[in-house]
């Protein structure tokens, strides 16, 4: 039903709670090929839908906070496809800075369904300094990107609590790429900032 009522739309976003749903699993769905960006900043039940690889083949940049995301790609029938096309993610761990825990899990999940990525830009919120796994976690997946032409990494941290250990964080990240990622440029790099270019 969106295929046929939406077949021009190259932008999509999803912005409020709602829901989708097929309206009849013998009916063959019509995909959304103008579609190329995606915004998600609430939890859309039936997003799945969307993103099994054949809905939104054309898709290819992602505007998304973690937790929609994270839901949707977890609830997908088969959780090892992978978004292929995707090649850009600006993703924000949370809409504010009271969050005080990470999900690992949810960054790998993520991750791992988009392998492909040319830019990644993190914006982090949380209240807690994320662990350095997930620093490990960013490097190793610089470091395969790398083979598909990996271009950009971006992450901020909000500084508002824990600022040492955020600082710390930015640091270990940016010094261990160096090492890892080597040949990359070090575009930007403050106490809770990081931008490189490969």
């Amino acid at each position: 039903m969106l295929g046929k009522l939406f077949s021009n739309v190259k932008e999509l976003w999803c912005q409020y709670p709602a829901s989708l749903s097929m309206v009849d699993s013998l009916l063959m769905p019509t995909p959304l090929v103008n579609i190329r960006h995606l915004t998600l900043i609430d939890v859309v039940p039936g997003l799945e839908f969307l993103l099994d690889g054949i809905m939104l083949p054309r898709l290819y940049s992602l505007d998304v906070t973690m937790v929609p995301l994270f839901v949707a790609l977890a609830s997908r029938m088969n959780q090892m496809k992978t978004l292929d096309a995707i090649e850009h993610l600006a993703i924000s761990d949370q809409d504010d800075e009271k969050e005080r825990c990470f999900s690992l899990k949810q960054w790998y999940i993520v991750l791992d369904a988009l392998p492909r990525l040319r830019t990644l830009l993190v914006h982090i919120h949380n209240a807690k300094c994320p662990p350095m796994a997930l620093a490990d976690l960013f490097i190793n997946y610089m470091r395969r990107a790398r083979e598909v032409s990996f271009t950009i990494f971006c992450c901020c941290i909000d500084e508002t609590n824990d600022t040492t250990s955020k600082e710390h964080f930015i640091t270990y990240l940016g010094d261990t790429m160096e090492v890892v990622c080597c040949p990359v440029l070090l575009g930007c790099m403050d106490d809770t900032r990081l931008i490189t270019w490969f």
